[in-house]
């Protein structure tokens, strides 16, 4: 059963980063199709402000908390078990996992030589690991011909975990409108791709479990992420305003969405 936080009228998963790799295991294992979104305050704030984003959040299967202020918020809200569970902490356990299970996994997203350095990194690290589908799309959107082909080969490959590296909201709003026509569990993983072919480094654990992450990204590229870090002081603000004053967010939208959900979860 799903346990989740209300975060500014969005879902988020309350999970450990070993509960999560099961849970993912479990969906790829159950041969159907479901997906998995990632979290951020910038992510939150966008949900109460745009309903397709936000339907996307509430249909999926799982929400993670993808950085330690938004586990620190499900603590308040009466979770103590909460983990920071971000995308590049979670694709190399699951990884792992697959290898080790025999489960193939496909990566949709990310430069053409990003997706070459992932074939590359892995056949070194994980060589019993299973790549059924790699693809790196063009940067401009996909005639119909085109979508229903690239769907026909990721059905036909066979890939029951599929890491989709397209950005957010991007891969959001992609899995939420794809993903029922797959049979195998998608995750919007994002910057995950670079982590994974090398091309970035994650900070040390310890810089993480303090809430410093945003940081160290934001000085390594200040230019495309300084847009979104400027939500994280709207995101507090709202916050505070849900745990102290009940103020509940995404009114126009959530009353019947928040109906269809039978999730067990707290709200503020």
């Amino acid at each position: 059963m799903r346990t989740t936080g209300r975060i500014l009228g969005s879902q988020v998963d309350v999970g450990t980063l070993a509960s999560t790799v099961e849970r993912v295991l479990a969906l790829a294992e159950r041969g159907r199709a479901a997906y998995v979104c990632f979290a951020t305050a910038y992510m939150l704030v966008k949900c109460t402000r745009d309903e397709s984003i936000f339907r996307a959040y509430q249909q999926c299967d799982l929400v993670s908390a993808d950085g330690t202020p938004l586990a620190w918020c499900l603590r308040l809200l009466g979770h103590p078990s909460a983990e920071c569970v971000s995308g590049p902490r979670l694709v190399p356990a699951l990884l792992e996992e697959a290898a080790s299970r025999g489960i193939p996994v496909g990566f949709y997203g990310g430069r053409p030589e990003t997706c070459a350095r992932i074939q590359q990194v892995l056949a070194r690290a994980l060589p019993a690991l299973r790549i059924s589908y790699l693809y790196s799309p063009p940067f401009r959107p996909l005639d119909e011909e085109e979508q229903q082909a690239m769907l026909n080969d990721i059905r036909a490959s066979g890939t029951k975990i599929l890491f989709i590296g397209l950005g957010s909201p991007k891969q959001d709003l992609w899995m939420h409108k794809h993903s029922p026509s797959l049979d195998c569990v998608c995750l919007g993983v994002g910057a995950a791709f670079e982590f994974l072919s090398g091309e970035k480094v994650l900070p040390p654990f310890w810089v993480q479990q303090l809430g410093l992450t945003w940081l160290v990204r934001l000085l390594q590229e200040p230019r495309r992420l300084i847009r979104r870090n400027l939500y994280s002081p709207v995101f507090v603000a709202m916050f505070v305003g849900q745990a102290l004053f009940g103020v509940r967010f995404s009114r126009r939208f959530t009353n019947n969405l928040l109906s269809e959900s039978s999730t067990d979860d707290v709200a503020v």
